[in-house]
């Protein structure tokens, strides 16, 4: 598709996502309270963009995440998250931040909607497309219902990292009764402020720079039948990571739509 136009598409599949990362069950002890966070009584959002810089239609979609805090969407409001997929990689640029598992997870999220395809760049709203981004009085709108309603769910996370791991322990709890037993909970790492020399394929000699890059994803991790879940875990720290620009985020999600029914998002805790 030419440069400028808003999509691209590829056949629909079935996929499981299936990430594995370091886990242990032993609970943390001692944390610092600004290593603690809680979910708000109000619901957050979360914004998926499904990307790729072998697309060249992607980079306004990617700009238009980047810029979200400067036009006062915040994490308070929304967490986002940027996904790159990595079924455009045999058109000449493999996008280092891809990952099998992103893409799986966005086929999944189509199938959620019964929709017969995929594409870049999708931007979804609480697992619903977001068809006009770009139009900020329909974004705010959407939104604003979202932050209008009560959270369907409570989260807290714990968090203590070192020089190259952070040790996570997760509680959440689904407080509406008929998203109990269809509930599943994700942990994501992220980076801001990444940009990559392109140089081949569709975006070619360009410089393209990302924000809210999800560099691992937990999960789906089920409640018991009460909606309850604990969890703790380890995700190693790669050193080409900038910890000052790492971030982690939680989010609690209806099986049956992709509902979100709370999300918040921390700062990564702990010196290095």
């Amino acid at each position: 598709m030419e440069a400028g136009t808003w999509s691209r598409r590829t056949t629909s599949m079935r996929g499981a996502i299936g990430l594995v990362l370091a886990m242990t069950c032993l609970p943390l002890a001692g944390a610092e309270p600004d290593c603690q966070s809680h979910s708000t009584p109000r619901r957050v959002a979360v914004i998926e963009l499904y990307t790729s810089e072998g697309c060249n239609s992607c980079p306004p979609a990617d700009r238009w995440m980047s810029s979200l805090p400067a036009r006062g969407f915040n994490a308070d409001q929304v967490v986002a998250l940027a996904f790159h997929v990595d079924y455009w990689d045999y058109l000449g640029w493999r996008d280092r931040f891809a990952q099998a598992g992103f893409s799986a997870r966005q086929r999944a999220q189509a199938d959620r909607g019964s929709a017969r395809f995929v594409y870049t760049p999708q931007l979804l709203l609480n697992g619903a497309d977001l068809r006009q981004p770009f139009l900020d009085w329909r974004f705010s709108e959407r939104l604003a219902r979202v932050n209008g309603s009560a959270a369907a769910a409570e989260l807290r996370l714990v968090q203590r990292a070192d020089t190259t791991r952070v040790s996570i322990e997760l509680e959440s709890r689904v407080t509406a009764p008929s998203a109990q037993k269809f509930s599943e909970t994700y942990v994501a790492l992220l980076e801001n402020n990444l940009s990559s020399e392109v140089r081949a394929g569709e975006n070619s000699g360009k410089v393209l720079s990302h924000d809210f890059v999800v560099r691992e994803m937990i999960g789906p991790l089920r409640a018991d039948g009460s909606g309850r879940l604990r969890w703790s875990g380890t995700v190693e720290l790669h050193g080409h990571w900038k910890r000052p620009d790492l971030r982690i985020a939680a989010f609690v999600q209806d099986i049956r739509d992709g509902d979100v029914l709370q999300a918040l998002q921390a700062p990564l805790c702990g010196k290095p």
